[in-house]
């Protein structure tokens, strides 16, 4: 064959070589030798963001739910402390996990601090539910919630003690007024006749020393009755007389000389402690002379045999303070809070009315009447009214 001829012949190409043999079924092919591989760290950077974008979704949800439950709890705080009572929630080992401004500031307590430090401050009243703390008085009311913490309600019922203890008052002066009107007339009757009977013996056939006695007797008289009047109109219409002034100095010696009988019969001493510049108030003479009078007597009825009742008047520029001041047993502790009310007396066969009488009056003259008792030392009634000018009578 010529060298010609054999160039012609056509020469194979890839498309005319005979296929590859097809593998048997379920066998994988191999992929060809040439092909490339995944690559690794592309895989795992789009597995990162994907991550960070499902992260900075939740975070977002997370903010989101975060911001509305801050807001509910600044709603619920707000009406926390807008409401009337003040609310603490203590969980079940008695701490206290909530609380609002209006409790903490009546409790003195925070969160996570112990709630039985606060209930040990509290003394019970003989009201269910009323406590004392200091000067205040609260209600203290209590529910618990379906998880097991306690919710507790303080309510400040100060006010509303004073206006039923006000209440009270009046209904008891009410009382108290009928009663004196009452007993103001049965007390006019016999007295009516023992000043008639004495005026009888003062214009019969006595000696000067019976004479003497029996006029000591009618002047003793005149003063209960024009006492009993004055007094008694102090729970009426409060008389219709104006207040004229007086000179507390030549008062007091006048109470001092009406009381020296019953003193000198009980064996007591009757001490007077002046200022040496005059005092003067303003009002009504008898009522304030049987008030005082009243005072001195209960003094010296406690003090004991041989003891000593003072009368210590001072003054600064706009008060009188008369102390009375005895040595017998002290007022019952169990009383003090009470002893001026209607009805209320620690004296056996008392009526209860001389004190109450005693601060109508004081208070009448723009005044107060008090008392400062230690049980086993006595007993000083405390009468303070407002100064004026002038000479006084």
């Amino acid at each position: 064959m010529s060298l010609s001829a054999q160039s012609e012949e056509p020469i194979p190409t890839v498309a005319d070589a005979a296929p590859p043999a097809e593998a048997p079924s379920g066998v994988p092919v191999a992929p060809p030798p040439d092909a490339a591989p995944a690559d690794p760290i592309a895989a795992v950077i789009a597995e990162q963001a994907s991550l960070r974008r499902s992260l900075a979704d939740s975070t977002g949800r997370l903010a989101g739910s975060l911001r509305e439950r801050t807001a509910v709890a600044a709603r619920l705080a707000l009406i926390l402390d807008s409401l009337p009572a003040a609310l603490v929630v203590v969980d079940a080992a008695g701490r206290v996990l909530q609380l609002s401004a209006q409790a903490g500031r009546v409790t003195g307590l925070g969160p996570g601090d112990i709630w039985q430090t606060f209930l040990t401050r509290l003394t019970p009243t003989a009201v269910a539910d009323e406590y004392m703390l200091d000067q205040r008085c609260l209600r203290v009311q209590q529910s618990r919630t379906p998880s097991g913490e306690m919710v507790y309600s303080l309510s400040d019922m100060t006010h509303s003690i004073a206006e039923r203890a006000g209440i009270e008052r009046e209904r008891q002066l009410v009382a108290l007024g009928q009663f004196a009107a009452h007993l103001a007339h049965q007390l006019r009757t016999p007295l009516s006749a023992a000043l008639l009977h004495a005026g009888v013996l003062a214009r019969g056939g006595l000696d000067d020393g019976q004479r003497a006695q029996v006029e000591a007797l009618l002047d003793r008289l005149q003063h209960m009755q024009a006492y009993i009047s004055h007094a008694f109109d102090q729970l009426g219409d409060h008389g219709s007389s104006p207040a004229a002034p007086i000179a507390l100095g030549p008062f007091l010696l006048g109470v001092r000389a009406a009381m020296a009988g019953l003193a000198a019969r009980r064996q007591i001493e009757l001490r007077l402690d002046l200022p040496p510049d005059g005092v003067q108030v303003s009002g009504w003479r008898v009522p304030l002379e049987g008030a005082v009078s009243n005072l001195v007597d209960n003094a010296i009825h406690f003090s004991p045999t041989g003891g000593v009742v003072s009368l210590q008047l001072e003054a600064d520029i706009q008060h009188a303070r008369l102390r009375i001041v005895d040595q017998g047993p002290g007022v019952d502790r169990s009383l003090l809070p009470r002893i001026f009310e209607p009805f209320v007396s620690g004296r056996e066969g008392g009526t209860g009315l001389g004190l109450s009488i005693v601060r109508g009056v004081i208070e009448r003259h723009g005044g107060r009447v008090s008392v400062d008792s230690m049980p086993g030392r006595g007993a000083a009634f405390i009468v303070e009214l407002p100064r004026s000018g002038g000479s006084g009578r």
